[in-house]
This record gives structure tokens, sequence and C-alpha cells, in this order.
């Protein structure tokens, strides 16, 4: 079974590798677009002195795993030498001839920008999820955590990031670019966070009402959800309260709140997202079923 996973993590990490230099290779490289990290750093290299963008990634990663290696023993290089090469190898092969007649996928600079963010968050997140990465930014921020620890490794990555984004704006004369790569970075953290966090997304409710024994019996019957009882104690009133607290999908929430309001109109009512929930009801049947 471990083989299992361990063969299923390569096959993830290469695949988001390629997503990665896909989103490169149609999108971001032809406007024009940093990504920031080696990516940023190879694009820049690419207009300036014609040099491939996938060799400079391998090429500009392999000082940064030396590096790497001597202050962590390998730990964590494997997956990101992996990584890497999946990103280089595909932005390398996507920059055949074959695929060039495809290009460019869009003139519109912003549109490029928000796709290509997009995309590259995916293959990103996919990597990470499968516990690798692509080298660059993220071994560099590592090491300088060592030396100035008061800073959290996103904090250095964010710098990092700026700073070449800055220096593609001076290389290519143009403020727009690091406008756009500001965008890009924005996009792809945002679909990054998605995918680490999950996609499951529900509603966390929380009932406070006198009459929470009934509420949550008829929600039981009604909408097929369990619900919990929370020990709390309202400051305001000076008494200890029942705090119903129920998981559901979002589709389920005008359902509950017609409960509630239904048995207690003075009920007060609290209610909160929950990016990822694993339990029976929700990503734990999709894993039961995955497994038969």
């Amino acid at each position: 079974m471990s083989s299992d996973i361990k063969l299923k993590n390569v096959f993830m990490i290469i695949l988001g590798g390629a997503v990665m230099g896909f989103a490169l290779s149609f999108f971001l490289v032809p406007a024009k677009i940093a990504a920031g990290g080696v990516s940023g750093v190879s694009t820049v290299l690419h207009y300036l002195f014609g040099l491939p963008v996938g060799i400079m990634v391998f090429v500009i990663n392999i000082p940064i795993f030396i590096m790497g290696f001597v202050e962590f023993k390998g730990r964590f290089l494997m997956a990101s030498v992996l990584g890497t090469l999946a990103l280089s190898v595909s932005t390398w092969i996507f920059e055949f001839e074959f695929f060039r007649r495809f290009l460019p996928v869009s003139e519109d600079i912003f549109l490029c920008s928000v796709l290509g963010g997009a995309i590259y968050g995916l293959g990103l997140g996919l990597t990470i999820r499968a516990g690798g990465t692509t080298g660059g930014t993220d071994i560099v921020s590592l090491v300088l955590k060592k030396n100035f620890p008061n800073l959290s490794v996103g904090q250095l990555i964010i710098a990092i990031d700026g700073i070449i984004i800055a220096a593609a704006g001076i290389a290519f004369k143009s403020f727009e670019t690091v406008l756009y790569s500001a965008v890009l970075l924005f996009v792809s953290s945002y679909v990054l966070d998605t995918i680490l966090a999950g996609v499951d997304f529900a509603k966390i409710v929380y009932i406070i009402s006198d009459k929470n024994p009934d509420i949550s019996k008829v929600i039981a019957e009604k909408i097929h959800r369990g619900s919990t009882g929370l020990s709390g104690y309202s400051y305001y009133s000076g008494k200890d309260r029942n705090v119903l607290m129920c998981v559901m999908r979002k589709f389920q929430l005008p359902a509950i709140k017609s409960i509630v309001t239904e048995i207690d109109p003075t009920a007060f009512v609290i209610v909160s997202d929950a990016k990822e929930v694993i339990g029976e009801g929700f990503r734990y049947d999709l894993i039961k079923n995955q497994s038969k």
C-alpha cells in the first residue's frame, strides 16, 4: 500500500510540474509576465538573451539545490528535484515548434495573467500536496529563515518574488509587467490555497437557543444532519447556555434557518465557512468509496 501511495505522489508531482510548465509556455512567457521565483528569472533571461525558459529553470536551480543539500542534508530535496525536472522538461517540450503554432493563446495580457496564474497555482498546488516543490524560492526562503528567524517563510517568499518582479519590470521597461505579475501572484496564491486547504466547502452553524434539543431533533429528521451540543456561558445574562453546532452543505443552509426560525424565532444563529470537512457525510464517504 505504501508503495502505491509513493507512486501516486510521484505521478502527482510530475503532473503538477507539467501543468506549471504549460502555464508558463502558453500564457506567462508569451505575455512577458514574471511568475516570481526561478520561473520569473528564466522568463526575463529568455527575453534579454534568448535563452530557453525550461533549460534555465533547471540550470538556475542547480546551485539552489546544492545550497539546500548543504543546509538540510537532503531533506525534501528528492521530491523537489523531481518537481523541478517536471517543470523544466515540460516547459522545454512546450517550446518545440509544434506547440508554437498555437501561440499566442490570447493577446490580452490581463486574461493571460488571470488564466496563467490559475493554471500555475493549480500545478503548484498539486505538486506541494503530493509532498514536493519546484525548488527555487521555496528552498532559498528556508535557508534564509535560519538567518532571519523573525521572518516567516511566507514573508521571505513574498520579498524574493517582489524583488524578481520589480527586476522584470525594469528589464522589460514596463510598469505594467509589475502590475500584471502582481495579479498573477494573487490568483495563483488563491488557487494554491484552495488546493491545499481543500475544496469540500461547507457551512458551520452555531445556534444558541433554549429549544436546542427540539431544533436538533428536527434537523436530524428533515435534513439528515447530526449536531453537537457545546457547553457555553453567557456573560450578558449570567447563565449557562447550550450551543448547538451543525456542519452542513451550503444548499442545506436555508432549510436549517427555516427550522430554527419556526421553532424559536428568538434564537441567536452564527454562520461561518468550513473550507474542508473530513468525516461521515463529507469526504469520509468519498474516501470509503475510493478504497472499495
